[in-house]
């Protein structure tokens, strides 16, 4: 009786475990952190302007590429008891929407670097 484990026992593995994953954890999160664009001679409001303006026009070209698209619906199926249901097919080949929007971030940096900006350390040309 005295050697079961009481259910507030703490998992010291499992403790250490995480502390040495939550600095990776913590980097891959920085990592991932959009860089903000730099010129030298550009102030904020500009660099603003200029990349909403650069956003926009992604969109439209975007926009004007994946009008003519079809868009994926809904897949009808049934379940064991013949009721049936929608299902939302999922993956790079069904969702059109984020293909859209990785080209639109990839429109928007290419129209940013065209204008001068540098989104790394390194000074602008």
């Amino acid at each position: 009786m005295r050697n079961r484990p009481v259910a507030y026992t703490v998992d010291i593995v499992a403790i250490l475990a995480a502390r040495r994953l939550f600095p990776a954890a913590v980097l891959a999160l920085v990592a991932c952190a959009e860089q903000p664009w730099s010129k030298d001679d550009a102030s904020a409001e500009q660099m603003q302007k200029d990349k909403v303006a650069c956003e926009e026009q992604a969109y439209r070209e975007v926009q004007k590429r994946y009008a003519s698209l079809p868009t994926m619906g809904p897949a009808l199926m049934s379940d064991s008891t013949a009721r049936r249901f929608n299902v939302y097919p999922s993956g790079p080949f069904a969702d059109v929407y984020g293909t859209q929007l990785q080209e639109e971030s990839r429109l928007t940096r290419a129209c940013m670097r065209e204008k001068g900006y540098a989104q790394d350390a390194a000074k602008p040309k």
